[in-house]
């Protein structure tokens, strides 16, 4: 089941619902994405109001959770995607398949945040093309809150 929570510093008719819906592989994934959601609210919280849901990718193997976090899907404004590492379930692939395939709206941010700085560079940018795609398929912006490291390549040694 979901979590939903609403923060609404200003009770207003004219300030804007910023909708972020969080999926995530574990709880400590749900934490860094929780904190990355606050410092969020810390800097728009006079502007926007909030609306946070959570989906944890093992909720997802029921038909009717998956269906409910691609329909919420469809109203957020940031979709953050919080993984352990740099490898992404199967799971995880088969909900960006089926946002995909969505008719979804065309526009706002699919955001990636990792628990753990990935240090395989190579299986970090994969995870990063794969959601660019996806993001390009959706007519979203990707936005990668994660530092891919840098490849050492390795020049032979010259010896004078």
């Amino acid at each position: 089941m979901s979590a939903v929570a609403c923060i609404a510093p200003k009770v207003c008719a004219n300030v804007k619902t910023c909708e972020i819906l969080i999926l995530c592989e574990d709880f400590a994934a749900y934490e860094q994405a929780s904190e990355v959601c606050w410092r969020i609210l810390v800097q728009l919280a006079d502007d926007l109001n909030f609306s946070f849901k959570r989906w944890g990718f093992m909720e997802l193997t029921d038909s009717e959770s998956a269906r409910a976090a691609i329909k919420a899907s469809d109203a957020s404004d940031v979709i953050l995607l919080s993984f352990k590492g740099a490898t992404m379930s199967a799971l995880a692939d088969e909900w960006l398949d089926a946002l995909a395939g969505n008719q979804f709206k065309a526009e706002g941010i699919l955001a990636l945040v990792l628990d753990e700085p990935p240090g395989d560079a190579g299986a970090a940018s994969k995870l990063v093309s794969r959601l660019e795609e996806t993001a390009n398929q959706v007519g979203m912006e990707l936005l990668s809150l994660v530092q891919i490291p840098e490849q050492r390549v390795l020049s032979p040694s010259i010896r004078y």
